[in-house]
């Protein structure tokens, strides 16, 4: 029997972080809600990932969120 994946389960956290960094960026700003539900990780783990990736610029930090960095 195969197990099916769910979207953010097994992901590396670095390809995640690109995931969401390129989302922001195309999209304008990205919703922790949707990051949450698309990738399919928990809403903890996600403020990790904005948190790490807007210590490293490439984000920046919202309500409920993250827009583009500048």
């Amino acid at each position: 029997m195969t197990a099916q994946r769910t979207p953010g389960q097994g992901m590396p956290c670095e390809e995640r972080r690109d995931l969401i960094a390129g989302t922001a960026r195309a999209k304008g700003h990205v919703w922790v809600a949707d990051l949450v539900r698309e990738l399919g990780v928990s809403r903890m783990t996600i403020h990790r990932d904005l948190q790490r990736l807007a210590a490293q610029g490439r984000i920046r930090r919202i309500r409920s969120g993250a827009a583009a960095a500048a």
